[in-house]
């Protein structure tokens, strides 16, 4: 059986000579066999090349999308804790204006309530009855100068400064003279809203109700035994010199009087004509 023949012609473009050859009928098919198992193998590899670089690109993108992500989420809870802060702030700022505020939660910090004194005028009452009868709280009989010492105590008790002078908290403390603090800050600062009641931590009597260029509308109270107290920034003095006041009497309402920048009560305690850190004094009776 004799083998046939594809007879192919090959024309450049112009002038040029052309080329005629002839391939079998097997030949040609086997080219053509091998011609298109390359071009699947390119189309597959390219189809595998793309999906692959497709994929580091992703993989890069999601990289960089994650770590977005994360200073996005880092950014959140930082405003999360900057909201609740300000919330804090905001109840304050309500307390000390008398407003009711709905906007969250709050916890008042380094709170200090305002100390009563339950029962300690009428048990003193009682005590100086049973002392001006000459019977002892117990009953017995005794007679009046056995007693006199245990009066004195009870007087002297009453003229010692103890309590807070103001509801509010804490938001100064006492620091002593030093002059990189420009005089140091001689009391401690209550924070409390304008009009809160200001009370006498002690008996005593009123030596200065007025005004003054530094502590605004203040009140000083001289206890008679080398105590003196101070209370500053008032809103209104209640009281004039020269009247005799009682632990917890109303003095004062608080204010940001005189050199103040906001609203709250400056409570000083002077013994023998210096100042004295009122901290040890704020949670006694």
């Amino acid at each position: 059986m004799s083998k046939r023949y594809i007879d192919f012609l090959i024309v450049p473009e112009g002038n040029s000579k052309s080329y005629k050859f002839k391939l079998t009928y097997f030949a040609t098919w086997l080219i053509a066999g091998i011609a298109g198992a390359i071009l699947i193998f390119a189309i597959a590899f390219s189809v595998v090349h793309g999906e692959l670089v497709y994929r580091v690109f992703a993989g890069k993108s999601l990289v960089q999308e994650n770590e977005r992500l994360k200073r996005y989420n880092a950014r959140v809870v930082e405003l999360e804790k900057e909201l609740k802060e300000y919330k804090n702030f905001v109840n304050k700022v309500a307390s000390l204006a008398g407003v009711k505020y709905e906007g969250g939660e709050s916890k008042q910090l380094a709170y200090l309530p305002e100390k009563t004194e339950p029962e300690d005028k009428e048990i003193t009452s009682q005590t100086e009855d049973m002392m001006d009868q000459g019977v002892s709280p117990n009953g017995e009989g005794l007679i009046k100068a056995s007693l006199n010492p245990i009066k004195a105590n009870l007087d002297s008790l009453k003229h010692f400064p103890t309590g807070v002078p103001v509801d509010g908290w804490v938001t100064k403390g006492f620091s002593p003279n030093d002059p990189q603090l420009r005089g140091g800050h001689p009391g401690v600062d209550f924070a409390a809203k304008i009009g809160t009641k200001v009370k006498a931590t002690a008996d005593g009597k009123v030596v200065t109700a007025g005004w003054d260029d530094f502590y605004g509308n203040v009140v000083m109270i001289d206890h008679g035994n080398g105590y003196v107290t101070y209370y500053g920034h008032n809103l209104k003095v209640l009281v004039k010199v020269g009247d005799t006041v009682h632990r917890g009497d109303v003095i004062a309402l608080s204010g940001s009087s005189g050199r103040s920048s906001a609203p709250h009560l400056h409570y000083e305690i002077k013994k023998n004509g210096m100042a004295i850190d009122p901290k040890d004094f704020l949670n006694q009776r």
